[in-house]
């Protein structure tokens, strides 16, 4: 429902914006030898981009804390999940991984509670990608080396969640995917 809503604000700024351009862009055509011009073509650019910029930072206010970063960023995690990734595989585990003695685990996750993946890669960069049972996309975040990317969700759905690679890393790309189980 919320994907939704947003979906709907975003086309509604997309055709005003076209509408407003489209506005700017006829109003500043050149006229003919017999017309007078625009009357005041600097105040109309001005009152257009006060407007555009009071828009933009109505719609920034709405958006950014509401961005996966700020969603959860008071809350602490229940469980806490070690992700290293490389060509061609994920490696889960509710430790720290050691990059000398790499070994996955089978993972259970509680439902409605607060969850924290510490994401890194081991070789190169890797897409980091959750999706629920009907392979609809939840949450995603980048798999770097020598760096670690915290993604925090809630699982509210029991079942089984797969992990694909979102980045082409290579000839197997396609092979790389892990899973998890929320109870």
């Amino acid at each position: 429902m919320q994907q939704s809503s947003i979906l709907l604000l975003f086309l509604a700024l997309a055709v005003i914006g076209v509408i407003v351009f489209t506005y700017v862009y006829l109003s500043s055509k050149k006229v003919e030898q017999s017309e007078q011009g625009m009357a005041n073509p600097q105040k109309k650019r001005f009152w257009f981009l006060l407007i555009l910029f009071v828009i933009l930072g109505i719609f920034a206010s709405v958006t950014i804390p509401k961005s996966p970063y700020f969603l959860f960023a008071k809350e602490t995690p229940a469980k806490t999940i070690h992700v290293a990734s490389m060509q061609f595989a994920f490696f889960l585990s509710e430790h720290a991984i050691d990059p000398e003695n790499l070994s996955g685990e089978s993972i259970e996750l509680p439902a409605n509670e607060l969850v924290e993946f510490r994401v890194t890669s081991l070789d190169v960069n890797h897409g980091f990608a959750i999706y629920d049972e009907s392979n609809r996309l939840i949450t995603q975040t980048q798999a770097m080396p020598g760096y670690v990317n915290r993604l925090r969700y809630k699982f509210t759905e029991p079942g089984t969640y797969n992990i694909f690679c979102l980045e082409y890393c290579g000839m197997a790309h396609q092979i790389m995917r892990s899973s998890f189980i929320v109870k």
